[in-house]
């Protein structure tokens, strides 16, 4: 799988402290996404089962509650996000799993997205199905600047807040926030949601 990043723990991505992973990769395009340095479909390939030990070793260091999958887009390298999220299920059940995805609700039920490797239509659906299955919730929808959101997780208006297991609530997401970090080589990474967009 391509791999964008692994951040050990953050409160802005998710119900409580979480790993979040980044994948590299994405052909949706949407006009205004600040994570364009994730689109490009190159870098390094990584084993999903090492980042699956990788985010076990993090949930070890700080007691995590959940992991969040984001990119890129995850459903694009929907093969390695299954290993992972398998793994995680089997071997951390007690982890929260959650994920951003620009599609809908209906791509992805309808088996209309694109994904790496290739696969059939019914393919995609099965697979969708059993990532579905695994996870506790998903923000859905392609991000739309001209809808932009102040009140919840989802970056914009258009997008959809889905549980698919009652581990949350609609009250455990918050309003969007942002978290910078300070690297100790004063290198700094911003998450969350800044509304305004991020400075060039």
């Amino acid at each position: 799988m391509l791999l964008h990043a692994l951040m050990p723990a953050s409160r802005v991505n998710g119900p409580g402290l979480r790993a979040v992973v980044w994948f590299q990769g994405c052909s949706l395009g949407c006009d205004g996404c600040f994570n364009q340095r994730t689109h490009a479909f190159h870098g390094p390939e990584v084993q999903a089962e090492d980042v699956a030990r990788r985010i076990i070793e993090c949930g070890t260091r700080h007691d995590l509650d959940g992991v969040t999958f984001s990119g890129g887009e995850p459903m694009q390298q929907a093969a390695a996000l299954l290993t992972i999220l398998c793994e995680l299920r089997r071997r951390s059940p007690k982890l929260s799993l959650g994920m951003f995805t620009g599609y809908t609700e209906r791509e992805l039920d309808q088996g209309t997205f694109f994904c790496r490797p290739e696969a059939t239509g019914t393919a995609r659906i099965r697979v969708w199905q059993t990532i579905r299955g695994r996870l506790d919730f998903a923000i859905m929808g392609r991000y739309n600047p001209a809808q932009a959101s102040r009140e919840s997780i989802c970056s914009s208006r258009n997008q959809v807040l889905r549980l698919f297991s009652d581990r949350h609530t609609i009250d455990d997401f918050g309003p969007p926030e942002v978290e910078i970090i300070i690297a100790e080589d004063g290198r700094t990474r911003i998450t969350g949601f800044p509304v305004l967009g991020i400075p060039a």
